[in-house]
Parts: C-alpha cells; sequence; structure tokens
C-alpha cells in the first residue's frame, strides 16, 4: 500500500542534477525520464538534464519517491514509480495524438486570418 505524499512545507525549489551517464539520448528516454520525474518528485522538486548538449528542466508533481536523487532507483522505487510512469505515458501520448489530430484544423485557420 502506498503511503500519502510527502509535501514539503519548504516552498523553495529543490534541484536535482541527473547525473551525465543518465542522461537520455533519443526522444523516448526523454519522455520516460519527464514521466518518472513527474510521478517521483514533488512540485517543489525539478530535475535538471543535460538533452542534445542543452539544459532541461523537468517539474516533479506526485510525490511518490520525492528522495530521489536523479541516480537509478532501487527496487521497490521503481516498483512504486512503475504505474504511474506508465499511466503519465499514456497521458502525454494522448495528448501528443490530440495535437496531431488537431494541427490540419489550426494551419488552417491561421493560413486563411
Amino acid at each position: 500500500m502506498l503511503k500519502q505524499p510527502e509535501v514539503s512545507d519548504n516552498r523553495e525549489e529543490a534541484l536535482i542534477k541527473v547525473p551525465t551517464e543518465q542522461a537520455p539520448e533519443t526522444e523516448e528516454q526523454l519522455s520516460e525520464l519527464e514521466a518518472k520525474v513527474w510521478c517521483a518528485l514533488d512540485g517543489n522538486q525539478i530535475a535538471v538534464v543535460t538533452f542534445r548538449g542543452q539544459q532541461r528542466s523537468l517539474s516533479g508533481a506526485m510525490a511518490i519517491a520525492p528522495q530521489w536523487n536523479g541516480s537509478q532507483l532501487d527496487a521497490d522505487q521503481e516498483e512504486r514509480l512503475q504505474p504511474c510512469v506508465q499511466q503519465r505515458l499514456s497521458q502525454l501520448a494522448a495528448s501528443s495524438a490530440q495535437q496531431e489530430r488537431e494541427r490540419p484544423v489550426m494551419d488552417y485557420l491561421f493560413t486563411q486570418l
């Protein structure tokens, strides 16, 4: 059973540096990392990662593993995060598909105005 999310009373944002060897190399890996950060960290925590030479900031939200420091997760953390990560990836994929369906309509509208 999952415990209640721990919400920090400290409103300062905590920066977590993702080690270079853990940095994503593909868009798919970046999406997976974004989902992992969203699930693991709380809303006051931000993971910083370098992707294709650019620094990216990824925000947390769900606080399932707020003690995560950006390195490899242990087996227990991974098991608790997996359902959330899968759900988040599905949500992001659905959102992306919706945007792609709307793109021709938006392109038409903006070229006709």
